[in-house]
């Protein structure tokens, strides 16, 4: 279960079922192998630090191990245990490839949960392995007992006769008692996860943490699209009233003296309000197109596809009529990123053409524009060019991430992955070096 998606999933499960008494067993097996090795390359490489850092030649994989290891921990914790796992969002790269892999390999290091499931991984095998050791022990107690019963019969120890049914009520007694002991191991190993990897109040700071960035974001996204409204308002359609008015105004002082330039006017007037409704209505589409609330993100990105005065192909994959409809907000913020890098592609790219991929998987709705322009685009708050940055905002107000490269003559490329309800965004990787926006 990755970092940032294991958010409290809970299944049901006894405390003594099958599951936990053979993952006790599979502990006591660790403890024998993994557990040494593990503390051979932490204690070495901490021990080689001081010679020119060659340490890091084994603290290194042992980190990335800790890392899968802690991973593994917290699905176990839920699959097995049925305990809701609370973590907070950590930070994650704006980069792509190998260096954002990276990245997130480091900023995992920097966080408390890590070393709490570090922690556990270890005392959850040490105390597995107690027990399972008791177990081995009181299970061949119990072997040799019934052994000695059926082929001795009696067997003389210290002094004293032990007879068939004494030796088979003491393997009797091993046996149970080897029961027992994976019983407690489940027990331990529940309480080690519930006190451990199960969540913390900081863990919850820190998710509230992240939801004022989601409120920051959308509080960001409102005010850009604000101050879109009002500069179209301003500068488009009410310039175009004032005019309307002024040409009604002179129509109605000269109907009487001269009505064929009263006429003339009117004539004008009329097709003036026409523009004015069409300016108004590409305002309205603005703020949410009809089509998308009528007929949906497929039909509404086909539309920004015809209109659009670069050639345009487009491909969208919403997954199975079973499943179910995405949230409205969510196809709005698909549908502004489509229509916002299409205006700039036909604006700014020189492009020739251009293509557009939407599909949604079973936790993202992946957005993904890449034309063949001039490239150059980058994420501003200059109060000049800020139309991405007012994506960035819509994107980041749902979860997701946004980003962008376009290196200088190389096109663009721009891929948008907003989470469905619940789920976590997946990091976009990319094939250009990236030009964006630190949100953090």
């Amino acid at each position: 279960m990755d970092d940032s998606s294991a958010r409290g999933a809970v299944h049901s499960r006894s405390r003594l079922a099958p599951s936990p008494l053979a993952s006790v067993v599979v502990g006591g097996l660790l403890f024998y192998s993994w557990f040494w090795v593990s503390l051979t390359l932490l204690i070495g490489g901490l021990a080689s630090l001081p010679a020119l850092g060659t340490g890091l030649l084994l603290l290194i994989p042992w980190l990335l191990v800790m890392q899968l290891a802690v991973r593994v921990e917290r699905r176990r914790a839920v699959a097995i245990h049925g305990i809701p796992v609370i973590l907070p969002p950590r930070r994650r790269s704006r980069r792509a490839g190998t260096a954002g892999w990276l990245s997130n390999r480091w900023f995992e290091l920097g966080t408390w949960a890590f070393w709490r499931g570090v922690l556990h991984h270890h005392l959850a095998i040490l105390v597995a392995g107690a027990f399972f050791t008791a177990f081995a022990a009181f299970l061949w107690l119990g072997w040799t007992g019934w052994e000695a019963a059926l082929a001795l019969g009696s067997v003389e120890l210290g002094g004293f006769e032990l007879s068939r049914w004494s030796l088979g009520g003491i393997g009797t007694a091993g046996v149970a008692l080897a029961l027992v002991m994976l019983g407690l191991g489940a027990l331990a190993d529940r309480g080690l996860a519930r006190g451990l990897i199960s969540g913390s109040e900081d863990d919850l700071r820190e998710q509230v943490a992240e939801l004022a960035e989601r409120r920051q974001g959308a509080v960001d996204a409102a005010a850009q699209e604000r101050l879109r409204i009002e500069r179209d308002l301003h500068d488009g359609v009410q310039p175009r009233l004032v005019n309307l008015a002024l040409t009604l105004g002179i129509a109605k002082r000269t109907v009487r003296t001269d009505p064929d330039r009263a006429e003339q006017l009117v004539g004008e007037a009329h097709a003036e309000a026409k523009a004015v409704m069409t300016d108004l209505r590409q305002l309205a589409r603005g703020i949410h197109p009809a089509v998308l609330t009528d007929r949906g993100l497929d039909a509404a990105l086909s539309a920004l596809a015809a209109r659009s005065l670069v050639p345009v192909t487009l491909q969208v994959e919403l997954g199975a009529d079973t499943e179910p409809a995405l949230d409205r907000e969510l196809e709005a913020v698909a549908y502004f990123v489509v229509a916002e890098a299409l205006t700039n592609i036909a604006k700014h790219a020189e492009a020739t053409a251009a293509e557009i991929t939407v599909n949604r998987n079973g936790s993202a709705l992946r957005v993904r524009i890449q034309d063949d322009g001039r490239g150059g685009a980058q994420v501003r708050r200059d109060g000049l060019s800020t139309g991405l940055a007012g994506l960035t905002d819509r994107v980041r107000a749902t979860g997701g991430l946004l980003e962008i490269a376009s290196p200088p003559g190389g096109g663009t490329t721009l891929i948008a992955v907003i989470p469905l309800a619940g789920r976590a965004a997946p990091v976009p990787e990319l094939s250009h070096p990236t030009t964006q926006e630190d949100l953090r």
